[in-house]
């Protein structure tokens, strides 16, 4: 089975052929399978990251023919092309620079609050978001994401946070919401912090995907726009 690895290297990029070679009659290999494959024979020095045996989700996500798909689970076609993801700053081949979509958090949310107490029953929603695993496949087609890149961040910048924010991020806030052992004042601050981070641009948005199913659009997304809505009404 043929495929295609866009390497970046410099700056450039080069698209190198790749013939994967099946373990098994009839198998249909997941994109981590090809990439682990090609750096154990043809490509040794290829550049790519995954986490699954460190337990570690969401590390291993690319963009087959340029849609994010963690590789643990996608499968490959004859003629797919394997990327890096085009929505974050490419460091080297399939490997993007995360640091700053976790920093765009920092003072913006309690940092006294570490979670759920696990004695104290939580919302059935919570718990749903929960099984976000980071892997940024919702930053795909995302209006407030873009906005780093209209207000002239460069995608290769390594210091500096995202002032926008995307459904990650949102996803955290809202979680923070419904923690059963946060107070009002740290409900507050996450509802703030999603109006800060620019969550007016979800307001006619049709609604993002998230990579591992969760229904972001009506467990996250919704509630922080009424939310919003309903507090900038007030002022």
């Amino acid at each position: 089975m043929k495929v295609e690895l866009a390497i970046i290297r410099g700056g450039e990029k080069r698209l190198v052929p790749f013939e994967y070679a099946p373990r098994e009659e009839g198998e249909r290999p997941m994109a981590l399978d090809v990439l682990l494959q090609a750096q154990a024979t043809d490509i040794p020095d290829l550049s790519f990251r995954y986490g699954c045996r460190n337990r570690t989700c969401g590390l291993c996500t690319v963009d087959i023919n340029g849609r994010p798909r963690v590789g643990c689970r996608a499968r490959v076609r004859e003629g797919d092309q394997l990327s890096a993801p085009s929505t974050l700053p490419v460091v080297r081949d399939m490997v993007s620079r995360r640091d700053g979509i976790a920093r765009q958090l920092r003072g913006r949310v309690p940092s006294t609050l570490r979670g759920n107490d696990l004695d104290v029953e939580a919302p059935e929603d919570y718990h749903a978001l929960t099984a976000c695993i980071e892997c940024y496949a919702c930053l795909d087609n995302c209006p407030m994401h873009a906005r780093n890149f209209d207000q002239g961040i460069e995608r290769r910048d390594e210091n500096k946070a995202y002032t926008s924010g995307n459904p990650f991020s949102l996803l955290k806030l809202q979680r923070i919401r419904l923690d059963p052992v946060a107070t009002r004042e740290d409900a507050n601050k996450a509802l703030n912090a999603a109006i800060e981070l620019g969550i007016d641009a979800c307001y006619d948005c049709p609604g993002c995907k998230c990579g591992v199913g969760i229904d972001l659009k009506r467990k996250v997304v919704k509630p922080l726009v009424d939310a919003s809505k309903a507090l900038l009404s007030e002022d």
